[in-house]
């Protein structure tokens, strides 16, 4: 299970919409349920951070 709201994940929204981009969250109705879904550009994002055992 992958967790949301990651704090990659809140960077690249943070810069999306600080530059002018409106995006849908985790759309259940597209493949894969991607992070980031920018509709107008038909676009999606996937951010994938580092997980890591100590």
């Amino acid at each position: 299970m992958r967790s949301k709201n990651t704090k990659p994940e809140l960077l690249v929204r943070k810069f999306l919409f600080a530059h002018g981009f409106r995006y849908r969250l985790h759309d259940k109705k597209l493949p894969g349920k991607p992070d980031v879904v920018l509709p107008k550009y038909k676009t999606v994002i996937f951010v994938h951070g580092c997980f890591f055992h100590v």
